[in-house]
């Protein structure tokens, strides 16, 4: 199939996750696919503020797997605040129409609304190309001003009502969907996955962690992935000093940046803490199932919110793939595919969060039994085979 795929985000410096991973699976797969981006990261990037109207195409990317090969349009805008969306919705609707036009696409896969959703629907309505809403979030809570609230609950309507078919993360996202009036013959759910080949338990790199001047004799624990404020690092490493007095060669390892990263620098250091937590920035994909089985435990202590309520983490599925206990708090959106305990996740509040990891390090038997149950869960949760049925869901979609 010729598949064109349309987010609102940076393709190419984003952390990766499924918006990267489906693509380059498919691509594998022998579909050629082409992705319309977003640079919402441009603010980052001193060297990038200017002003170009002119769509960059990056051909032969690959993020997460070296044997794919997908096209990276990126239309041109203003990079100033406000203005930058605005100018980007415009360029983004004449580069999706010439894409739609030109290369004719089989399908179109949208996973953002805000900024490009309801124009994507319209043209591929016009152009008679199916297109199918890949929904991974609750749009609305994602728009950073409350004035934003109300267009962005109309936009979603307009995208979720006359998509074709939408595919929902979780039972609570799909729940969303339907709330719009969409018929729930045209809401599907197909949850998030992992690379099973990839992601497997493994020996201990000690070398990767010496980096970082963390010694063999040192217990690790692990968070991987964008620093939002919601993350809950802030409550872990407040109390990490409890978990110290207890265990006292234990070291953090933050995996990932993100809006929170220099808040929370600031309190590890002002905590007395900062010598035993380690923030190793993004790092490249095909490290991440090393830096896993080089931890002791892997935690995700988000905060419940609007966003964090229907969500399901991937990186949940990577930790337990690689054979490692899990602490995290309890997302309804992920409680349908990860139970607890049986599936190797301890559910913790963030108030005893930091007990419970403690706990947990101190119960060797039990940390095993969890490794076991973890790997046992997720194979049902390949990414090869959630592309596979999005492929077939696609193709049924008029």
């Amino acid at each position: 199939m010729n598949i064109l795929i349309v987010h609102e985000v940076n393709y190419l410096s984003k952390i990766i996750y499924e918006f990267q991973i489906v693509p380059e699976i498919l691509s594998i797969l022998g579909h050629d696919v082409t992705v319309v981006d977003y640079d919402d990261m441009w603010h980052d990037d001193p060297q990038t503020r200017g002003t170009t109207l002119r769509t960059h195409v990056y051909r032969n990317v690959h993020r997460a797997y070296p044997q794919a090969s997908v096209t990276v349009r990126r239309p041109g805008m203003v990079r100033f605040p406000i203005i930058s969306r605005i100018s980007g919705a415009l360029t983004a609707t004449y580069d999706i129409r010439r894409v739609l036009k030109e290369a004719r696409p089989d399908v179109v896969l949208l996973y953002g609304i805000p900024t490009i959703g309801a124009q994507t629907v319209l043209l591929a309505r016009q152009a008679r190309v199916p297109l199918v809403c890949r929904a991974i979030d609750v749009t609305h809570e994602l728009v950073p001003n409350k004035v934003l609230v109300p267009p962005t609950h109309m936009l979603a309507k307009y995208v979720f009502t006359h998509a074709g078919l939408n595919v929902a993360l979780t039972p609570h996202l799909k729940t969303y969907i339907e709330s719009y009036g969409v018929d729930d013959k045209r809401v599907r759910l197909l949850p998030s996955g992992v690379d099973t080949i990839m992601f497997c338990p493994g020996k201990r790199n000690d070398e990767m962690l010496g980096a970082w001047g963390i010694q063999p004799e040192n217990r690790v624990i692990l968070f991987m992935g964008t620093i939002y404020r919601f993350s809950g690092l802030d409550r872990v490493i407040r109390g990490f000093s409890k978990l110290i007095a207890k265990h006292p060669n234990t070291r953090l390892v933050i995996a990932g940046s993100g809006e929170d990263e220099t808040r929370l620098k600031r309190m590890a250091a002002d905590s007395g803490v900062a010598s035993h937590i380690i923030f190793a920035g993004l790092l490249p994909y095909a490290v991440l199932p090393d830096l896993i089985r080089a931890s002791d435990v892997c935690i995700n202590p988000f905060e419940l919110n609007g966003v964090t309520r229907k969500i399901l983490p991937t990186k949940l599925f990577q930790y337990l793939a690689c054979g490692k206990p899990v602490v995290a708090t309890e997302l309804p959106g992920t409680l349908p595919f990860l139970r607890g305990e049986e599936h190797g996740i301890v559910y913790a509040h963030l108030d005893d969060f930091i007990f419970q990891v403690s706990d947990l390090l101190s119960d060797p038997e039990r940390m095993n039994r969890l490794a076991l149950n973890g790997v046992a869960a997720v194979r049902m949760y390949d990414w090869r085979q959630i592309a596979e049925t999005m492929v077939g869901w696609m193709k049924e979609v008029k």
